[in-house]
């Protein structure tokens, strides 16, 4: 049996959630979505243990279906072993929201999902592992590196980029997850890891817009593109509507933020031949 990697389609919108089977019939789930996803995505683990749930930030469309299951019956319905994250701490982002750029914004994004996930987390906190940068775990045939987690004081995209990075390393391939990583988040992957970008596929972060410069996915260098996107967004214009206020942009020191067009052009650049796209369904990919 070939490692397989589940991308799974739109149930509930910008969901991001994949499933990837190892040669030994186990899994590892990366975010899960919405609640509206867990039926789809119950489906494709099986009933496989799953040896290593990753969580890659604090956002609805990631973990809010991972929340809601352990809110319902302590994720009985799954067989988890570990689960793997690095959220920013409550209470010590909390007292630093005058630092941010834009304060009710801030406060906004640090309520989203990671009040919800902290009151919840006690039903499982045997299995919770907080990883570190530059840490490796294995499950199986499976080689996952931490290259970035959560840095202080990005907070002006604060849970987007508190997003975990990690490469997994197959015995025939190497895939990037950047979660929903943003310009400055990047900035600073690019400038700690960019000798370890290089990658064979790589998820674009953040849907493919709003996402890492041009620099990153240089580096990155990818075959294949994974995009976690409704096919709306994937042909989004470079200057989208919400995008086009810059003074608004500018106040919120969020200036180098730019539709997914601007992304494809990249990859046109890069000789990228390759795109997975969720807005057209499930997609299957042996790795």
């Amino acid at each position: 049996m070939q490692t397989t990697m589940y991308m799974l389609k739109e149930t509930s919108p910008y969901l991001m959630a994949f499933v990837i089977v190892t040669e030994q019939n186990r899994c590892v789930v990366i975010d899960g979505g919405r609640p509206d996803d867990m039926p789809l995505l119950k489906e494709h683990i099986g009933g496989r243990p799953i040896e290593a749930w990753f969580l890659t930030h604090p956002h609805t469309d990631h973990i809010s279906g991972f929340v809601s299951e352990m809110e319902r019956n302590g994720g009985t319905d799954f067989d988890i072993r570990r689960i793997y994250h690095c959220f920013p701490d409550y209470d010590a982002w909390l007292a630093r929201a005058d630092e941010a750029p834009d304060r009710s914004y801030f406060l906004e994004e640090l309520n989203e999902m990671l009040p919800a996930f902290n009151r919840v987390k006690g039903r499982f906190s045997d299995k919770i592992h907080v990883v570190e940068q530059g840490e490796r775990i294995a499950v199986d045939e499976l080689t996952f590196e931490i290259l970035y987690t959560s840095h202080d004081g990005l907070f002006s995209n604060p849970m987007n980029d508190s997003s975990l990075v990690f490469k997994m390393t197959t015995p025939r391939k190497t895939v990037l997850f950047m979660g929903d990583l943003g310009p400055d988040a990047g900035d600073i992957l690019y400038r700690e890891s960019c000798h370890k970008l290089k990658s064979d596929i790589v998820q674009m972060a953040h849907h493919g817009h709003m996402n890492p410069s041009m620099e990153v996915y240089a580096a990155i260098a990818p075959e294949a593109c994974l995009w976690s996107a409704p096919l709306w967004l994937y042909n989004e214009p470079e200057v989208p509507h919400y995008l086009a206020d810059t003074e608004k942009l500018t106040r919120m020191k969020r200036l180098r933020m730019r539709g997914s067009a601007v992304t494809r052009q990249w990859m046109e650049l890069l000789g990228v031949k390759t795109h997975y796209v969720s807005g057209e369904g499930t997609q299957k990919i042996l790795l």
